[in-house]
């Protein structure tokens, strides 16, 4: 009897015993397993800071060239007036940049810093000789976006506002050469808005 009793002793320990063994095993696995996926990088975590986007300038003028408004916005925020302006006029850039450059034109807060460099574009002399490395593009491109941003008026202090009267007078010296129909209505219309800014006098502009 005492024998039957010690063995059911014996047993009753060495289930105990294989109880507390599992729990401690289940606990250090728990334990491993949590801190292993502390260790782990979150995929936020690894991946890479992007090197695209519009905040890459590089980016930012591959990503506006189609035209898209709001990638012309975004450019036009990056670049600013004169950025913008330095590439539309500059013979070294391509021409793609050149276009894009006078497209974002139009969504400067104030593009009076720009003002002359679109009205000489107009007038480029190379426009003239057909479209010379896209000269006449270029005039076409810069009184559209005349056209866009002289009836507009800038929600802080114009940083050069004599511009648009020099831009008024460029406009009439080159109605001079400007044939083309569309391109006559885009000058008159550029200069019928500055007329409401007091730029020029509306007698002086021809009625097409």
């Amino acid at each position: 009897m005492r024998t039957v009793i010690r063995t059911r002793r014996a047993d009753a320990a060495a289930l105990l015993a294989l109880a507390f063994w599992l729990f401690a095993g289940c606990r250090r696995t728990a334990t491993s397993t949590t801190d292993a996926a502390v260790d782990v990088p979150s995929p936020a975590a690894s991946a890479s800071p992007s090197t695209g986007g519009s905040s890459s300038p590089e980016r930012a003028w591959i990503d506006a060239r189609p035209g898209d408004p709001l990638e012309l916005a975004r450019l036009a925020d990056l670049e600013g007036a004169l950025g913008l302006a330095e590439v539309a006029t500059n013979d070294q850039a391509s021409p793609d940049d050149r276009a894009t450059a006078i497209r974002a034109l139009m969504f400067v807060d104030d593009p009076t810093p720009a003002v002359e460099a679109l009205t000489r574009l107009v007038s480029d002399p190379a426009v003239a000789q057909g479209d010379a490395h896209g000269a006449v593009e270029r005039s076409t491109l810069a009184l559209q976006t005349l056209v866009a941003i002289a009836p507009r008026r800038a929600p802080i202090e114009e940083v050069e506002p004599g511009a648009w009267r020099v831009c008024g007078d460029g406009l009439l010296a080159a109605l001079q050469t400007i044939h083309g129909a569309v391109r006559r209505e885009l000058a008159i219309r550029a200069l019928h808005a500055l007329a409401d800014r007091g730029a020029v006098a509306r007698a002086l502009i021809p009625a097409r």
